[in-house]
C-alpha cells in the first residue's frame, strides 16, 4: 500500500497534466525564471576545440544534450555507468562522434577525463522509492562531479535540476520523494560553492516529455502526447487557473516542457550563453530558443 500511494503521488507531481481528460482541457503554470534573464542573441556554435563532459550523458536528458552539443560543434565525452549510447539513438550520426565513457561521478576519479574541457554538465539523477537511494542518487554524483571538474580547471558547470514550484509543492509532504528534493538541494549548494552563480547554469524543469515511448518511472510521455498537452495547458485562460490553485494541484497544471529544450538550454549555458538559474517552462523555451 505504501508503494502504491507513493508511485501515485509522484505521479501527481509530475504527469497528472499530461493524463488528463481532452474534452476539459487544463492549463499550467510556468515558473518565471529567478532573477533577471542574461540572453545573448547569438548562434549555439562552439568554438574550436570546445570540449564539454555531460555526467549522465547516456539517460533521457543526458542522451539529448550530448546531441545538442555535438551538433553545436563541440567534443563531447558522455559519463555513465554503462558506457553506451542509448537505444534510442541507436544508428544516429552523432552518436560516433561522442566519447561514450563507463564510470560511476561518484565514486570514480574523472580529474583526467574533465582536464581540457570548457564545461561539464550533470544530468545525473534517480527516482524510486527509497528516500536514501535518492538523496545520494540525486546528490553525490554531481557534488562530487562539480569538486572534481573545478580541481582539474573546468571553468563552467551546468546542472538540471528540478523546478523551485514543484519543490515547494511537495515539501513537508510524508512522501520518499524528500529524498529527491534532498539531494537535489545538495547538488544545487556544492555548485554554488565551488563555481558561484557567474560560472555555473542550473536548469529546474518541471514534467518533461519526448521521445516515442510512455513511461511509467519515472512518468514520461510522448513528443506527440506531451507536445499537445504543452500548448493546450499553455493557454492564457488556463495559465491563470493554474495560478491561483495551491499546492499538488497547481504543480499538477503546470505545462510540461520538451526534453528537447531543456537540452538546448542546457547547451546554452556550457557555452556561456546564460548564468544564474533558469527556472520553469517559459523560461527554458527563452533560453531554447537562443539556440538557433
Amino acid at each position: 500500500r505504501k508503494m502504491r500511494c507513493s508511485v501515485g503521488l509522484l505521479c501527481l507531481v509530475s504527469a497528472a497534466s499530461a493524463f488528463v481528460t481532452p474534452s476539459f482541457p487544463l492549463s499550467g503554470r510556468s515558473a518565471t525564471a529567478s532573477g533577471a534573464l542574461t540572453l545573448k542573441a547569438e548562434a549555439l556554435t562552439a568554438p574550436r576545440n570546445t570540449k564539454v563532459v555531460v555526467l549522465g550523458g547516456a539517460g533521457f536528458v543526458g542522451s539529448r544534450v550530448s546531441q545538442a552539443l555535438v551538433d553545436a560543434g563541440c567534443i563531447v565525452t558522455s559519463v555513465s555507468k554503462s558506457g553506451t549510447p542509448p537505444a534510442w539513438a541507436e544508428g544516429q550520426p552523432w552518436v560516433s562522434q561522442v566519447q561514450w565513457l563507463a564510470a560511476d561521478a561518484a565514486t570514480d576519479d574523472l580529474k583526467g577525463t574533465l582536464r581540457g574541457a570548457s564545461a561539464c554538465v550533470s544530468c545525473v539523477g534517480t527516482i524510486g522509492l527509497d528516500a536514501d537511494a535518492m538523496q545520494a542518487g540525486n546528490g553525490a554524483p554531481t557534488v562530487a562531479g562539480a569538486q572534481a571538474a573545478k580541481a582539474a580547471g573546468v571553468n563552467r558547470f551546468v546542472y538540471v535540476s528540478v523546478a523551485d514550484s514543484v519543490r515547494d509543492a511537495v515539501q513537508g509532504l510524508p512522501t520518499p520523494m524528500k529524498g529527491y528534493f534532498a539531494g537535489k538541494k545538495e547538488a544545487e549548494e556544492a555548485i554554488a560553492a565551488t563555481y558561484g552563480p557567474e560560472s555555473s547554469l542550473v536548469v529546474g524543469p518541471g514534467f518533461i516529455y519526448g521521445g516515442d515511448q510512455f513511461a511509467l518511472s519515472p512518468p514520461r510521455v510522448t513528443q506527440t502526447y506531451g507536445s499537445f498537452i504543452d500548448s493546450t495547458l499553455s493557454l492564457a485562460p488556463f495559465k491563470a487557473l493554474a495560478g491561483v490553485l495551491p499546492g499538488l494541484v497547481g504543480v499538477a497544471l503546470q505545462a510540461p516542457v520538451s526534453v528537447t529544450d531543456v537540452a538546448k538550454a542546457v547547451a546554452c549555458g556550457a557555452l556561456g550563453l546564460q548564468s544564474g538559474r533558469v527556472d520553469g517552462t517559459d523560461s527554458i523555451k527563452e533560453l531554447a530558443a537562443k539556440a538557433v
